[in-house]
This record gives structure tokens, sequence and C-alpha cells, in this order.
């Protein structure tokens, strides 16, 4: 049976051209024509030295918890359908590749991870290659033990642990997918708490740098804390 797959994409993977080989990715392995919005639990969490210390996106099982409310991100059509395992773990690398992790799955600051359709009856050979593939690899990181005081979105066989998303406009096309692939991110924590929108907009305006957030708002990627952040940089970056 042939398994139709998506990415989810939550910041620079969708927009950032710069980067070697991730308009390739999208291009080549991505239908991004038909790319669709979906409700995701992210929020900016990750103190990045390449976006000169400002936040980037994270996923984060607080948004469902503290009722700070869920952003919003993409999930692009994988193109090729999934026959085995094997296809799968190209989709995989290719991302992956997308994202410059060391092994091409996997690294210190994040990795990939899969989620499956709860809906749907998928083979086991699925989970099993999937957990045989990835569980070393997030024990090799200490992947887990960044996260302290929430339930960590990705867990040690490497699955994604968020809820299966809905659509922000339904139209039933991610009914017809069976699995997910997303790259989960480690976030920088401050005494074991994620950064307040005061504090992500002033590392935005210390470093005069704008360009991710409002990228990321350009195309429809946001957060809870996205008004409170407009309200806090000035008016001619936004």
């Amino acid at each position: 049976m042939t398994l139709r797959g998506g990415a989810i994409i939550i910041g620079s993977l969708l927009w950032d051209d710069e980067k070697k080989g991730r308009k390739e990715w999208r291009d080549n392995r991505l239908c991004y024509e038909d790319r669709f919005r979906v409700d995701l639990p992210i929020r900016y969490g990750r103190c990045s030295k390449k976006r000169k210390c400002t936040y980037t996106m994270v996923f984060s099982s607080k948004c469902y918890s503290e009722g700070n409310g869920l952003g919003t991100g993409w999930i692009l059509p994988i193109r090729a359908g999934i026959d085995s395992f094997d296809d799968l773990e190209v989709e995989a690398q290719e991302m992956g590749k997308a994202e410059s992790f060391s092994d091409g799955f996997s690294s210190s600051w994040g990795s990939v991870a899969l989620l499956p359709n709860p809906n749907k009856e998928i083979d086991s050979s699925i989970r099993t290659g999937w957990a045989g593939l990835m569980s070393g690899k997030i024990s090799d990181h200490s992947l887990l033990e960044e996260w302290r005081s929430e339930q960590p979105p990705i867990d040690s066989d490497g699955f994604l642990t968020i809820e299966w998303p809905a659509e922000v406009t339904p139209r039933n096309q991610i009914r017809k997918l069976d699995v997910l692939i997303a790259t989960v991110t480690v976030p920088n924590l401050i005494d074991e708490r994620y950064p307040t929108a005061d504090e992500i907009a002033d590392a935005m305006r210390t470093q005069n740098y704008y360009e991710y957030f409002c990228k990321n708002r350009e195309y429809e990627i946001t957060t809870f804390q996205d008004k409170r952040i407009l309200g806090l940089i000035p008016r001619s970056d936004r």
C-alpha cells in the first residue's frame, strides 16, 4: 500500500532560499503549490547564532497545557508515494539535509521526527523501521535532556509527540496524508522557561534584526505571541 506523506514546516525552511539545498528540496521533493496551513503548538524559543542571537521557532507542548494557544504553520505534501520504509527514510534524510543535520537525520540541536496519522492503519514496518533508525540517534545526541519543564515534542524513538494537526481552513487535505515529517529544534530555556514576548522583541531590537520574524509573518507562520511582539518592534521593520 502506498502511503502519502507531508512535511510540517514552521520557519525558514519555507522561505529561506539562501541556505544551500533548501529551495532544491522544496522544489524537488515537495508540492509547494498544494501546501495548506495548520494549527500547531509552536512558539519562539531557540536563540539562534545564525540569526544574530534572535529567537527562532520550536514546538512546545506548553502551547496546549498552559492555554497559550496554538500557532500556525504549513504542511507541504511529499511528491513521491511512500511504498516502503526505505522510501520514508529517503524523504526524512532529504529534510535533514535541508536542515544541515550532521548525520542527515539529527544533530545536537535538533532532529527529524515522524508523526503517523492516528486515524489510519500504518504498516508496522514503518513504525519499527523508524524506531530502529532514530532511537540511537536521539540518545547519542542527548536531545531529550534539553526539555525539563514540559513533555518533549519528540520521544526516544524519534516520533513527534504533538497532536495530529487540524487545518486552518478545513478542506480535508490533512485526511489524505498518512505520515508527516518535521524538524524538531531544541529550545534555549531561561531558568526552565520560554522567553517572553518582551524578551523576543528585545533580542530583535538589540541586534536590529527582524528578518526571521517578519518573513514568518509574511508567509503566515504565526504564534500566540505575535500580536504582543508586533507592538514592541519598530513599525518600519514590521
